[in-house]
């Protein structure tokens, strides 16, 4: 899920201005070679004035694409960037995949399993595929709170898990949708994308999310 498209996006850069500096230094250059064609032979203008023209040109160029530059990513932390993701601060995510436990219980929404009548378990396992623990599932059931204990009752420690469905009798996988979530803390704004803190401790890409409440 995009979570920046639903509170719209953000603003493009202006091709216009950016256009309009380059056809003005080009209008520069022309002006700049004529002068040197029709210059006096007699009184050549000398070669530090050319540079001088070009040089000042070029700073107010330089200048030009910055100030354009400082818009847009003024424009980004607007209304279209951070501004935006304030309103996901504080509403509850859910996620497909990987989860960390810190501690808090983990609450584990499960899709429709009705067809398999009960003869299936969630299994909770470790980096290393090992389960670490499970719990039957009733038909239908919906939703499962895992409080971080293994099969021994003793706590987990802090790392990240998976969870599957499997079937009782054989141990098969199922292909059904599982689901953690928590409250967002924080969003965070990388190099290449936006990922979000749960109050968990899961950091999730915003691409992850499948449902804001």
């Amino acid at each position: 899920m995009d979570v920046a498209s639903i509170m719209g996006g953000n603003s493009g850069t202006s091709q216009a201005q950016i256009s309009n500096v380059s056809q003005d230094f080009e209008t520069f250059l022309r002006m700049l070679t004529t002068q040197i064609q029709n210059q006096d032979p007699l009184s050549p203008m000398a070669a530090d004035q050319f540079a001088s023209q070009l040089a000042s040109f070029s700073m107010v160029e330089q200048q030009t694409l910055t100030n354009q530059k400082l818009d847009i990513l003024a424009s980004a932390f607007g209304a279209g960037g951070i501004t935006a993701y304030a309103s996901v601060v504080g509403r509850f995510a859910l996620h497909e995949g990987p989860f960390d436990f810190t501690g808090a219980e983990i609450t584990l929404e499960i899709a429709d399993i009705t067809e398999f009548d009960g003869d299936v378990k969630l299994v909770i396992l470790d980096s290393r595929g090992a389960v670490v623990s499970e719990a039957a599932l009733a038909a239908g059931q919906s939703r499962v709170t895992w409080n971080g204990t293994d099969f021994e009752g003793r706590i987990v420690a802090p790392a990240t898990y998976t969870a599957e469905i499997r079937r009782v009798a054989d141990e098969t996988n199922i292909d059904v949708r599982i689901a953690t979530g928590d409250l967002v803390e924080e969003v965070r704004f990388g190099a290449t994308q936006v990922e979000l803190l749960l109050a968990n401790g899961t950091v999730v890409p915003e691409t992850a999310i499948t449902t804001l409440r």
